[in-house]
């Protein structure tokens, strides 16, 4: 039995909630734990991040941030849309406003008697432009010893704010600052970002995929997150929900978190019940991970996952172009996109596989993917 102790739900499906047990991340966290403590730079500094939808890539630079600060990093967090320069600005001057006292203050420059006269001047931190005012900040941290840590999520690759903050970043790197930038986004967005001929630099960044996350790690973090509530499910069910997650962060909290709802009252939650718990998160997956990721998709994107159904585990793209009625180098084009987009995976000797749990119950149930198990 997994046994629970307190009476809220442990488990967080929700956009960028730091869970309560990071499953399978423990080598990577470890990294940037030291690249923050470290006295010379280290690769984790510069990271970006990629992976498919419900992957935790939100919740993993949440996570980030907070262990960073706990270092005594200044962190800011900015979304890719236009005015994110200036959010960086005003959330550093924010942050750091406990080390930065003093610097924009009224300055007394002279004075005389008799009759009293006095002379002040103001500081000029809102002079000069982006760049400028952000090595003043970053001058003024430095005074202490602290760095600046900023994140970017959702990148979108044409912005031109972005674009002008990577650059922009490049030469900070260059000139020794103490700073980091954490980037994360879609397979397909930093996939275009990267090919950006303006910020190439970013080529020789840390590039951190998130894909599936083992079973014994989903097991354990399953575990580890019941034994904080005040309920517990059978090993049989346990083995059940692990097989359904498939290895997805967010679809082990939408699991986990439907599974302790259904249960009333405390201790062991029945079997018919938990099972209930499991088909709700199902559900709820195709809703809010699936039908986003399927409109995404072209129609011949689709087809060549219509074609990877008829297979009862993984698919070989000659087999997948056969069915498509396409050559295999046709095929390969959209194997490359869909591999890109996250929603299929590599699993040796050039097979592939769906990355994201419940997509082959998902496509039978649409319109296309039934006329395609007619044809």
């Amino acid at each position: 039995m997994v046994y629970a102790n307190v009476e809220d739900n442990p488990f967080t499906p929700s956009f960028g909630e730091v869970p309560l047990v990071m499953a399978g991340r423990g080598q990577l966290l470890s990294e940037f734990d030291r690249a923050f403590s470290s006295q010379a730079r280290r690769p984790s500094l510069t990271s970006l991040i990629s992976g498919a939808r419900g992957t935790g890539k939100t919740a993993l630079l949440t996570l980030v941030e907070e262990r960073a600060q706990e270092r005594g990093w200044i962190a800011v967090d900015l979304v890719s849309l236009p005015g994110m320069l200036e959010d960086a600005l005003e959330q550093t001057r924010s942050r750091a406003a406990h080390l930065l006292k003093g610097a924009d203050d009224v300055r007394l420059t002279s004075l005389g008697v008799g009759p009293l006269s006095v002379g002040v001047s103001h500081s000029n931190q809102g002079r000069g432009n982006w760049r400028t005012q952000l090595t003043g900040l970053l001058d003024e941290l430095a005074k202490h010893g602290v760095g600046l840590l900023i994140t970017v999520d959702e990148i979108t690759p044409g912005l031109d704010e972005l674009i002008q903050l990577v650059s922009t970043y490049q030469l900070l790197v260059r000139e020794g600052r103490k700073v980091a930038l954490l980037m994360a986004g879609l397979p397909h967005s930093t996939s275009m970002l990267l090919r950006d001929q303006s910020v190439s630099f970013l080529r020789r960044a840390q590039q951190v995929r998130l894909g599936r996350i083992p079973d014994f790690e989903i097991e354990k973090a399953l575990r580890d997150t019941f034994a904080h509530s005040c309920k517990s499910v059978s090993e049989e069910i346990l083995a059940e929900a692990v097989q359904v997650i498939e290895g997805l962060p967010f679809m082990m909290q939408l699991v986990g978190f439907r599974m302790w709802e259904e249960g009333t009252g405390g201790g062991l939650i029945d079997d018919d019940t938990a099972r209930e718990g499991i088909r709700l998160a199902k559900e709820e997956m195709k809703s809010r991970v699936l039908l986003a990721s399927y409109q995404d998709l072209s129609p011949m994107d689709r087809r060549f996952l219509y074609a990877m159904t008829e297979d009862p585990v993984d698919s070989s793209v000659p087999d997948v172009a056969r069915r498509m009625g396409k050559s295999n180098s046709y095929a390969t084009q959209y194997k490359n996109r869909l591999l890109e987009q996250g929603v299929i995976g590599l699993c040796g000797n050039g097979r592939v596989r769906f990355e994201l749990p419940v997509m082959r119950e998902f496509l039978a149930e649409t319109d296309e993917g039934q006329g395609w198990s007619q044809s």
